[in-house]
């Protein structure tokens, strides 16, 4: 091989460990999308392993990662608790635009909080069983009062668990988390109904087995359920049909909870601004009063539904208050 040749093939190799080396694991919005929506127009949760770093001094150079070290659990300071939080991750614009609003905590679906004001209140979620997601768990979330667990565990694409293996999982990594001060979300389940592929219930079907078989209070205790809604694809429904799927689905939750606090952190209607924006009128006022329900956050913070150009748009604001 000649001098020349070999210069080439030292350039080429360089090029591809520094591609390989510096690509983000959030790069691609798409990523582990949701099996039962629809990907016109949707940008879906990106799942963050635990190597992500995180850039220290609240930069976001880099879609979020930065430098080489290790993550760092970021305390909370928020106050004022409410009910509406934000889901967002590495392809949010800055969370600081929704300052001075009804928003109150953030989720990001991952055990270290990305950036986000100091004064909006982190919940971890430990998203599946198995490396990297259970990795420095424990470490992670130490020092939050609300942890959440398993990312739609009814679905295939998702964190994919039978009832039973959740149910040993949660046994292992949650519920020695738990104490007077520390409060453990059941595994958060999809707003399918009947079995998917693999034969395992969906939705409250998969809730309600996972809450009958994790009553032992010296093992297994759930101190809230956690559920997530999306509408018809494509905004194919009309805007009262949402909203009486959303309606019927927030009964089954808590009906399922059997006394236990309610959460919803993924819920989203599809279809034009006009219509999110008609159905976040019609079922915020229900949501707020009802007592069941602790928290719900709308799908997502990102630009093209809650933000534009990094500014919170209309939609956004309808959400925020």
């Amino acid at each position: 091989m000649s001098w020349n040749h070999k210069i080439i093939l030292v350039f080429v190799l360089s090029f591809i460990l520094h591609t390989v080396t510096n690509a983000s694991p959030h790069a691609d919005p798409q990523r582990n999308r949701h099996r039962h929506r629809p990907s016109a127009g949707v940008v879906e949760p990106v799942v963050i392993p635990s190597t992500t770093t995180i850039v220290q001094g609240g930069g976001r150079g880099g879609g979020g990662n930065g430098g080489n070290s290790e993550p760092t659990a970021v305390p909370d300071t928020g106050t004022n608790i409410g009910k509406r939080g934000l889901a967002y991750n590495s392809s949010s614009p800055p969370l600081d635009v929704f300052s001075d609003t009804k928003i109150t905590w953030v989720h990001d679906w991952y055990s270290l909080r990305l950036d986000a004001p100091s004064g909006f209140e982190f919940v971890p979620t430990l998203w599946g069983d198995q490396p990297p997601h259970s990795d420095n768990w424990a470490q992670n979330a130490a020092g939050h009062e609300y942890l959440m667990s398993f990312n739609e565990p009814d679905i295939v694409s998702q964190a994919d668990m039978t009832v039973g293996d959740a149910v040993a999982a949660y046994s292992r990594l949650m519920f020695p988390l738990r104490s007077n001060k520390v409060k453990i979300g059941a595994p958060s389940v999809s707003s399918g109904s009947g079995n998917n592929e693999r034969g395992i219930p969906m939705g409250t079907g998969w809730l309600d087995q996972f809450l009958n078989q994790c009553n032992d209070p010296n093992t297994c205790v759930a101190d809230f359920v956690s559920g997530h809604w999306y509408g018809c694809p494509n905004g194919a429904c009309t805007v009262q049909a949402d909203v009486d799927s959303f309606t019927d689905y927030v009964s089954d939750l808590i009906a399922t909870a059997a006394g236990r606090d309610v959460w919803i952190p993924e819920f989203q209607r599809f279809g034009d601004v006009a219509g999110q924006m008609d159905f976040l009128d019609k079922v915020l006022p229900a949501l707020d009063g009802n007592a069941a329900v602790k928290r719900y956050a709308y799908f997502m913070v990102v630009d093209g539904i809650m933000t534009t150009n990094g500014r919170v748009n209309g939609l956004g604001a309808a959400f925020a208050g």
